[in-house]
């Protein structure tokens, strides 16, 4: 009677802590997701991967992804996060909004937070948002970091189209495929995303003393390096960093609170060149910065485009920030796009 009673409260405990894991996932389709059975795919392979993750954290173990639905990429990708740091959904309860896209469908505001290894404890608790795409039978194709929720929904409020939103969107989930590739150390996406010609430029702030009067005026150098020299420090820096905190925020044009809008440009000369203006914050173990990142996208080819240029500037210089009108933006390099 002792054992059977023992054997009892020990499955109690078992589903008690299991139900802890647990997370249900309700979405609200866009118009045109009519199918009834793909949105109940999307919302049980969403569940149970949130769960999986849940339960592979508090374990402190890998995960386990056979038999949930996910691509290759996906699986890769969530692996590749996994080794760089832990990390868990918070919420018992995710309800969002599944995008639609031409070939596929997204949820972009999963919250999740980061726990990674003792020696990067500076990042424990850190709040992130993510995004899970599924292909338009339901399946999972990636799993991401992503901008805030707010981002997606500002753009489209902003946008002149349904079809310009989405086309701004579809930059953007580059965009974050970016970052992420940051986090999980994925070189090798770097360097296929970054053109083979890409122009890196990195301005750093100098101090000029005026000794005749006793003042002390900042400016802003840049330098450049080539592909290859980047992808070279990168490596020494995922080498040296395991945990390492991007976060990209928006830029408006007219200012820098115009929620997103004018974060997207598209070129005057050739409608395949886009540039995004985004604000970064870097953090790792040995360094930390803010300040302006732009990036100017080739999209001849769609489903593969490429980095043709990217630069970083500081936001602060003077103790001032910057003005609207000093962040690189695409208007800086309309000359180079011709000769592309």
């Amino acid at each position: 009677m002792k054992h059977l009673l023992r054997q009892l409260l020990l499955l109690m405990l078992l589903l008690v802590s299991a139900s802890s894991f647990s997370v249900n996932v309700k979405v609200n389709a866009d118009k045109g997701i009519e199918n009834l059975n793909v949105i109940s795919k999307v919302e049980e392979r969403l569940s149970s991967l949130l769960t999986e993750i849940n339960s592979a954290q508090s374990a402190n173990r890998p995960l386990a992804l056979a038999g949930l639905g996910l691509s290759g990429e996906a699986r890769q990708s969530l692996e590749m996060l996994w080794v760089v740091a832990h990390f868990y959904c918070c919420d018992e309860e995710v309800t969002d909004r599944l995008w639609n896209f031409k070939k596929s469908y997204m949820v972009r505001s999963i919250p999740l937070i980061i726990v990674p290894d003792d020696a990067d404890s500076w990042a424990n608790g850190t709040y992130q948002e993510a995004v899970v795409e599924f292909d338009l039978n339901g399946n999972i194709i990636d799993f991401r970091f992503s901008f805030s929720s707010q981002l997606g929904e500002s753009l489209e409020k902003c946008s002149g189209s349904a079809v310009e939103a989405q086309k701004k969107l579809e930059i953007l989930a580059w965009c974050d495929r970016l970052r992420t590739a940051y986090n999980e150390h994925n070189l090798a996406f770097m360097k296929k995303v970054f053109s083979d010609n890409a122009l890196i430029i990195t301005g750093r702030i100098i101090k000029e003393t005026d000794r005749e009067f006793g003042t002390t005026n900042e400016k802003v150098v840049y330098s450049k390096q080539s592909k290859k020299e980047y992808m070279i420090k990168l490596a020494r820096c995922f080498k040296n960093n395991k945990w390492i905190e991007v976060e990209f925020d928006e830029v408006g044009i007219g200012d820098l609170d115009s929620k997103g809008c004018g974060t997207v440009t598209q070129s005057g000369i050739n409608a395949n060149f886009y540039g995004v203006r985004l604000h970064q914050k870097w953090k790792s173990t040995n360094y930390s910065d803010e300040g302006y990142v732009f990036l100017l996208w080739n999209f001849s080819k769609e489903d593969e485009p490429q980095i043709e240029v990217r630069t970083w500037q500081p936001d602060i210089v003077n103790g001032k920030k910057i003005s609207t009108d000093e962040v690189i933006s695409i208007g800086d390099f309309e000359r180079d796009i011709m000769n592309l």
